[in-house]
């Protein structure tokens, strides 16, 4: 089990497939407005204008969910590049503990299961000190880990819910 879940290259490759479709929306609304402003040459009326304003109004929308899949693309790639961070500090956390005849199990730094040796006080008192100081490292890692994987899933709820206000423009014309 790893202390620090996640997949950073499964991220990334998330990151890459978002900021292609933002660029593939931002080649069909570039295509579409001066289509748009074809129909009018030629086709006058309410409906003229009423179609060419909808077609607007889409391609504003258009533009805003490209600009919400670019900023998930970007918090995407960074949180997986922070993540692949975080995961090569825990495991090298990990071979420190093992190092100092400690192990990691359920987010503590503890001693392993059985007797480890004849009983020594200063080999006892060292290992509680290292198993302190790896503790406290594994625990700034894992606060560090929440914190950012909040922050990208207050990103991803922030961008659905414009997206569905975008959503919601368009459905009501």
């Amino acid at each position: 089990m790893t202390l620090v879940p996640g997949d950073p290259a499964s991220l990334s490759a998330c990151a890459v497939t978002v900021a292609a479709v933002a660029r593939r929306l931002r080649e069909g609304a570039a295509a579409a407005g001066p289509a748009l402003a074809d129909l009018g040459e030629g086709w006058g009326g309410r409906s003229s204008v009423a179609l060419r304003r909808r077609g607007d109004s889409l391609v504003g929308a258009i533009a805003t969910t490209a600009d919400r899949l670019d900023d998930l693309g970007r918090v995407l790639q960074d949180h997986a590049t922070d993540l692949a961070g975080l995961l090569a500090r825990a495991r090298a956390l990990e071979e420190r503990a093992m190092a100092a005849g400690l192990e990691v199990r359920d987010g503590r730094v503890l001693p392993p299961w059985g007797v480890l040796a004849e009983a020594d006080a200063g080999t006892d008192r060292s290992r509680r000190e290292a198993a302190a100081a790896l503790q406290a490292e594994l625990d700034l890692v894992l606060s560090q880990h929440r914190r950012r994987r909040d922050f990208v899933l207050r990103t991803l709820r922030a961008s659905g819910e414009t997206l569905a206000e975008v959503s919601h423009a368009l459905r009501r014309g």
